[in-house]
């Protein structure tokens, strides 16, 4: 008889948990396996596709280009992890007529949004342009690429590049925007741009342009190659359409290089003409070479050296007006308003004008800009710089508390800088120095077969020995008194040999209460040679002297030389050659009347005594003929 079996003892809690979680996991591994083989399934028949991919890409290329384009290479398309399409050989061409350029992309990378890509919709959000070129092209650059019929037609054109370039710019950027708008991204990576018209070249191209569409700001940043000198951009518009349409918009711009620096804040618009409010700030280590690098040719500007600025500008279409200007001009630095008119072509050159006001001002660095000081005998030949007269028009009024002009300083220094239709004038018409006051007048007339140079100056009530000082050491006929100079030189502005050798010069000098140097008293009361040294010998006064000079190059013709002394008064003319240092000068001298000795009324007058200065100066030989004897 078989025994009962053992009452089976009840299950604990935990037992029921632990047995029950087995009976749940390998339900839900395979509701999941079960979910992602139809997902999968369902991927497979309703995800973009390929075809789809490039159909979209090539069409959206087609509409940012506004013509059709053209594959050559191979074609790619991942959905995972992220919706990618690839293009290869990519060739386009943009524009038409005189205007058309060729465009050729080495690889085109766009990024679709990934919801809309698994249920079969593409949405492109970003396009990367790898080593595209942009160059003109001619008729025949671009075989026929009108859309096959498989392909999307091209959207229409939206309007016509007009005639004048800044409303033709605001529609080309305007037709970009519209073409571009729902796109959001698009870079360029490694990019080579071929300015129609110019040898310049924009490489290493690498640009981000990020556009959300509608109202949304528009930024622009990265990096390229201009003229040989890396430049770096970073931009943001806040309402790019309304801009090119002439509305207000806030803009933002930065621009580094080596050569210029360049930075805005305001409020710009476009349409027809553009329109700039706002803070602006520019500095360059060299002005006429930042000109030269942005492709201005043949300007022809002197390098001047550094230069800086910080001012608030408003700009409608060619006129600039910076007010409240801080400048600063290689270490001098002033404040002013200036204006300028920049006119698009050749017709006219652009024109600045205005009034700054400095410290402290180096007209020398301007001087050896334009005609540098030849330090040695070949530099007699180097050029003047005056092309720069021909293209540019100025009227600047610049006053300094203290100016460096070169071989002396001067103060309260007030000038006027004019240049145009090929002359250029520097007027300084007042200045304190040499102890005294002094101008200045410089014209140069680019019109000539050469240009021609015009030199006037004055000086007036001047210290002489001040004067003296300026020559380095050198003798020099006068040791002190006062003066007044007037000098004109006329001749060639084409270099320093052909002013020394053809320029024609004009001199007046009359000095008071001074001291001749190299002759003593007594030299001329008795006959006979006798040589002079104005190093060691003692100074003779004199009231009053005048001199007038007149020559060609280094030769000059003494017209006049008088000279009164405490005892008579002498008399001269004679020539000069500077070049080899030849003086010679024959007077005579009067001696002045004295009282016969206990005779009231009664004078003895001595007859006029005969010299010669003759001999290389500074130390020539002074030859006094023999006087008859008082009568």
């Amino acid at each position: 008889m078989n025994e009962p079996l053992p009452p089976v003892p009840p299950a604990t809690e935990s037992q029921s948990r632990g047995t029950g979680r087995r009976g749940v996991w390998p339900l839900a591994i395979g509701l999941v396996l079960l979910a992602i083989t139809g997902l999968v399934f369902a991927l497979s028949s309703l995800s973009l596709q390929l075809g789809d991919a490039r159909e979209e890409l090539e069409a959206r290329l087609a509409h940012l280009t506004g013509q059709p384009i053209h594959v050559d290479g191979a074609v790619s398309f991942e959905l995972l992890p992220r919706p990618t399409a690839v293009l290869t050989d990519l060739r386009a061409r943009t524009g038409a007529g005189e205007r058309a350029q060729l465009l050729t992309v080495d690889r085109v990378e766009a990024r679709f949004a990934l919801l809309p890509a698994l249920v079969g919709r593409a949405e492109i959000q970003r396009i990367a342009l790898v080593r595209p070129e942009l160059m003109p092209a001619g008729a025949d650059a671009v075989p026929d690429l009108a859309p096959s019929a498989a392909r999307k037609p091209r959207p229409p054109q939206v309007g016509t590049p007009g005639d004048m370039p800044v409303g033709a710019a605001s529609r080309d950027l305007q037709l970009f925007l519209v073409r571009f708008e729902g796109l959001r991204e698009i870079d360029i990576r490694d990019g080579l741009f071929r300015i129609p018209g110019r040898a310049d070249n924009l490489s290493n191209v690498n640009l981000t342009f990020i556009w959300p569409g509608g109202e949304s700001s528009a930024f622009l940043a990265g990096s390229a190659v201009w003229n040989g000198q890396p430049v770096h951009l970073e931009t943001k518009m806040e309402r790019p359409l309304p801009f090119t349409k002439g509305e207000s918009s806030a803009l933002t711009l930065a621009l580094s290089s080596p050569a210029l620096d360049v930075s805005f804040d305001g409020q710009g618009s476009a349409g027809e003409r553009l329109s700039l409010t706002g803070a602006l700030g520019l500095s360059t280590p060299s002005l006429s070479r930042a000109v030269d690098w942005i492709g201005r040719e043949n300007s022809g500007l002197p390098d001047f050296g550094a230069f800086a600025i910080q001012t608030q500008i408003q700009l409608v279409d060619d006129r600039i007006s910076l007010g409240s200007a801080s400048l600063d001009v290689g270490g001098d630095k002033g404040r002013g308003s200036l204006e300028a008119v920049l006119p698009r072509g050749d017709s006219k050159p652009p024109s600045v004008s205005g009034t700054l006001a400095f410290r402290k001002l180096d007209f020398g660095r301007f001087s050896q800009a334009i005609a540098p000081k030849p330090q040695t005998i070949l530099d007699l030949q180097r050029p003047i710089h005056t092309d720069f007269l021909r293209n540019l028009d100025l009227d600047l009024r610049l006053s300094a508390e203290q100016a460096d002009l070169g071989e002396t300083d001067a103060r309260d220094v007030a000038a006027t800088i004019k240049a145009m239709g090929g002359v250029g004038t520097v007027d300084i018409g007042d200045m304190t120095l040499l102890g005294g006051r002094g101008d200045l007048r410089i014209t140069i007339d680019t019109n000539q077969a050469r240009p021609d140079l015009t030199l006037s100056a004055g000086l007036r009530d001047v210290d002489v020995s001040n004067v003296v000082a300026l020559t380095d050491g050198a003798p020099m006929p006068l040791s002190s008194g006062r003066g007044d100079l007037q000098l004109t030189l006329r001749g060639p502005a084409t270099n320093w040999g052909e002013i020394a050798l053809a320029c024609r010069t004009e001199a007046k000098l009359r000095v008071r209460d001074g001291e001749l140097a190299g002759i003593e008293r007594g030299m001329l009361a008795a006959s006979g040679p006798r040589p002079i040294d104005p190093a060691t010998a003692t100074p003779e006064p004199f009231r009053r002297g005048e001199l007038v000079l007149a020559g060609v190059g280094p030769h000059f013709r003494i017209d006049k030389l008088a000279i009164a002394f405490d005892k008579g008064e002498a008399s001269a003319t004679g020539t000069v050659d500077l070049r080899s240092s030849r003086l010679l000068v024959q007077g005579q001298f009067d001696p002045a009347k004295e009282e016969a000795s206990g005779v009231s009324n009664s004078f003895t007058i001595s007859k006029p005594i005969g010299f010669k200065l003759d001999g290389e100066w500074p130390k020539p030989t002074l030859t006094v003929s023999a006087s008859d004897g008082p009568t």
